[in-house]
């Protein structure tokens, strides 16, 4: 059973993860990466953003600063009572963990499904990102009816743990401004970093995964490849592979 609630499960150990959701998802998305790594002898917290928080079928509008200023205030808390706090970011959480490694001494930093480009199908005439800042001003949100997820019943369960209906566009919008401010930190991040993505994500281009790895900054950083998953990896057909990658790399 998923729920799309914050938790915190405590170990015995000097070492923290913090785990960030995706834009209009939220802790359900990383509950079973969340449980593997803490079998591991790790403590982990997951949160959920201003404007994540409160169930209601129309999703509102907030920004990735609300975001980001929640993600920092957790993650110094962490470093309050562990010597060691690493990051795992899916989707825009991958991207606003970079932001966060930009400017604080993260132990370790995975990326899941990094978002950094939205995939663009061969019959768009334009980038989506040129839709959503033209013709997109004028739309508040978007229904949502399914999430792309290729296990069927995890499909199921992560649509009853879900929050909201719709995606709304003015935070799609906010995301992708941070996304601006990151392409230029990237080069400057030292922090040993795992990205994990699926080539056959129809959310985010996997490119945007390529490009991280040539131009993150770190000497040590490593990608690995799924084949058969869709965007939301934690949860989707290949999860385990995710978890023993993430447990592998965290350990």
């Amino acid at each position: 059973m998923l729920s799309n609630q914050p938790f915190f499960l405590s170990a015995d150990s000097s070492c923290a993860c913090l785990l960030l959701h995706g834009l209009g998802g939220g802790a359900y998305e990383m509950q079973l990466l969340g449980e593997a790594v803490h079998q591991q002898g790790i403590t982990v917290q997951c949160i959920l953003y201003p404007g994540h928080d409160t169930p209601a079928k129309t999703m509102p509008h907030s920004t990735w600063q609300q975001w980001y200023a929640h993600i920092v205030e957790t993650y110094q808390s962490l470093t309050q009572k562990y010597s060691q706090v690493a990051v795992v970011g899916f989707s825009t959480g991958a991207t606003l963990a970079l932001h966060l490694a930009a400017g604080h001494p993260l132990h370790k930093l995975v990326l899941l499904s990094p978002y950094l480009l939205i995939r663009r199908c061969w019959y768009y005439l334009l980038p989506p990102e040129a839709y959503l800042f033209s013709i997109g001003r004028w739309i508040d949100s978007i229904p949502r009816r399914q999430l792309p997820i290729r296990d069927p019943a995890i499909q199921v369960a992560a649509l009853q743990a879900s929050f909201f209906q719709t995606f709304n566009l003015a935070a799609v919008r906010s995301a992708t401004e941070l996304i601006e401010q990151v392409k230029r930190e990237v080069p400057g991040i030292q922090v040993p970093t795992l990205i994990i993505q699926s080539d056959q994500d129809s959310v985010v281009d996997p490119s945007g995964a390529a490009w991280l790895y040539q131009h993150l900054g770190s000497a040590s950083k490593q990608i690995h490849w799924l084949t058969q998953s869709d965007h939301v990896i934690p949860l989707d057909v290949e999860r385990t592979q995710v978890f023993a990658e993430v447990a592998r790399f965290l350990s």
